[in-house]
C-alpha cells in the first residue's frame, strides 16, 4: 500500500496517468494484473479518506479531548479522567468571553460527558450536573432554532423556494421574545427574526434593537458569527431602501464601513468584491464621490486577486461615470478582463450609457443592438437576471424614439412600472431630461 501510495504521488504531475503505468511503476517487472490493482486501489481510496475524517478531527482540540474524557471515564480511569478534565474546562474558560454558538455547543457537550461520568461512579444520589446539562441544552437549542428561521425566512424573500417553519418553531419563537434568555446570540437573532417578519410599521424598531445589541456586544463575537449578523443588518437596509426609505441608505454605508474596517466581511482575509462593488454603489447613490474614490482605492489590495483588476477599474469607472467624467470610464474600460460575468454585462451597460451621454450616435446603437442579441443568445445567464437587461434595452431604444410629450409621458409610467429593471433612476433621468423633437433623436 505504501508503495502503491507513493507511485500514485510521484506520477501525479501526468496529464493521463493510467492505472497499468501505476502498476509498473509499484511492480517493475511484474506483468499488470487488474484484479490485484482494483483491490489496492479501493484500500489506498478507503486510507485517504480516513486519513481526511482523521485531520479534521484532530485539528479540532475539543473533540479529541472530549472523545478521551468519554473512553477514560467508561474504562474507570478516573485519575486521568480528572486530570484532562481539568485541563478541557481551563481551555474553555479562556473563551467564556466570547459568543458564538459553536462555544455554547461545546459547553453543552462537555457538561453531557461530566454527566455520563457520574452515572459511571454508581452514587445514590442525584446528578448535580443535569440541571447545568438542560440549561446549556437550551441555550444551544435556542440558539440554532432562530438562527436557521433566521435563514429559512431570508431565503424565502429572495428566492421562490418552499420554506416553512413549523407551527411548534414559531411558537417557541413567540415564547422566547415574551421572555428572552439573557444571552447575547439570543437577543440578536430574536431582533433578526422580528425585523423580517413584523410590519413595516414595526421592523424598524426591532432593527433598532439589532444596532443596539451589535454596538454592545460586536467585541465578543466570533468571526462568522458577525459577519452572518452584519449581513442580516445589511439586506434589511437595502430592501428599505428599494421601498424609498432613503434614510436608510446612511445606516447600511456605517455598517459596510464598520464590517470592512473590522474584517468582520472578510473571507479568508479577503474582501469579496460583490461587498466592495455594493459599497461603491451605496456610496454614489449618496453622492459621496471623494469618499467612493478613497474607498475604491484603500480597499483595492484586499480584494481577491484574481478579482483584483477587475473590480478595481469597474468601480473607477462607476465612479467617473457618476461624475460625467467619460473620457475616463472609457480608459479604466479598457483594462477589464471580464474575470466574472457580472463585469461583462456591467461593462457593456456603462459603455451604453456613456456613448449616449456623448452623444456617439452610431457607436450608441451598435452597441445596443450587440449586447441585446448577446442577452437573448447566452443560456448561461439567469432568467431574471437576463429579462432586467434586456428591458434596459427596450426602454433605452424607445426613449431615442420618443417625438412627442404624450409618448414622453407614456414611457416615464412604463420604466417606473417595468420589472425587473436595471438603471431604472438613470432611464428616468436621461427620459426626463430629453427635449422633445417631432423628429427622434436616432
Amino acid at each position: 500500500m505504501i508503495r502503491l501510495g507513493q507511485s500514485v504521488y510521484q506520477l501525479r504531475g501526468s496529464e493521463s496517468i493510467t492505472k497499468a503505468e501505476v502498476y509498473r511503476h509499484c511492480f517493475p517487472g511484474q506483468p499488470f494484473d487488474t484484479q490485484r490493482m482494483g483491490t489496492l486501489m479501493n484500500y489506498l481510496l478507503k486510507l485517504a479518506e480516513q486519513f481526511l475524517s482523521v485531520e479534521k478531527f484532530l485539528k479540532d482540540d475539543f473533540e479529541s479531548v472530549k472523545d478521551q474524557l468519554w473512553e477514560l471515564s467508561d474504562r474507570k480511569l478516573s485519575k486521568h479522567y480528572d486530570f484532562l478534565l481539568r485541563k478541557l474546562e481551563k481551555q474553555l474558560g479562556k473563551d467564556d468571553n466570547k459568543i458564538s454558538a459553536v462555544h455554547l455547543s461545546r459547553q453543552f457537550r462537555l457538561a453531557e460527558v461530566k454527566m455520563f461520568h457520574f452515572s459511571n461512579q454508581k452514587v445514590r444520589r442525584g446528578d448535580p450536573i443535569m440541571q447545568e446539562v438542560y440549561q446549556k441544552l437550551n441555550l444551544y437549542y435556542y440558539t440554532r432554532v432562530l438562527q436557521y428561521s433566521c435563514a429559512l425566512i431570508s431565503w424565502q424573500l429572495v428566492v421562490n423556494g418552499k420554506f416553512e417553519l413549523s407551527k411548534v418553531t414559531t411558537n417557541l419563537i413567540e415564547d422566547l421574545y415574551k421572555a428572552p434568555p439573557k444571552y447575547p446570540l439570543i437577543l440578536i437573532y430574536l431582533s433578526i427574526y422580528k425585523a423580517i417578519v413584523t410590519g413595516e410599521e414595526e421592523n424598524g424598531l426591532h432593527f433598532q434593537n439589532l444596532l443596539a445589541y451589535l454596538e454592545k456586544y460586536e467585541q465578543r463575537i466570533e468571526h462568522d458569527e458577525i459577519k452572518e449578523i452584519y449581513l442580516y443588518a445589511i439586506n434589511f437596509c437595502a430592501r428599505k431602501i428599494r421601498k424609498g426609505e432613503n434614510s436608510y441608505s446612511t445606516i447600511v454605508l456605517n455598517l459596510y464601513d464598520e464590517g470592512i474596517r473590522h474584517k468582520y466581511l472578510h473571507t479568508n482575509g479577503y474582501l469579496s468584491h460583490w461587498t466592495y462593488t455594493n459599497v461603491v454603489k451605496m456610496g454614489l447613490l449618496q453622492h459621496r464621490y471623494d469618499w467612493v474614490e478613497e474607498f475604491i482605492n484603500r480597499y483595492k489590495e484586499e480584494l481577491q486577486p484574481e478579482f483584483y483588476e477587475d473590480a478595481f477599474h469597474f468601480n473607477l469607472a462607476e465612479l467617473y461615470f457618476t461624475k460625467g467624467l467619460y473620457n475616463e470610464v472609457l480608459d479604466h474600460i479598457q483594462h477589464l478582463s471580464f474575470s466574472d460575468p457580472y463585469y461583462n454585462l456591467g461593462t457593456r451597460m456603462i459603455m451604453i450609457k456613456t456613448f449616449y451621454e456623448l452623444n456617439e450616435e452610431e457607436s450608441l446603437l451598435a452597441r445596443l443592438a450587440s449586447f441585446t442579441i448577446y442577452l437573448k443568445r447566452d443560456t448561461n445567464l439567469s432568467s431574471t437576471y437576463q429579462q432586467t437587461c434586456l428591458n434596459f434595452c427596450k426602454l433605452l431604444h424607445q426613449i431615442l424614439k420618443v417625438n412627442s410629450d404624450q409618448k414622453k409621458e407614456k414611457l416615464i409610467r412604463e420604466i417606473e412600472e417595468t420589472k425587473p429593471l436595471a438603471e431604472r433612476n438613470w432611464l428616468l433621468t436621461t427620459l426626463k431630461a430629453q427635449k422633445i423633437s417631432p423628429v427622434s433623436r436616432y
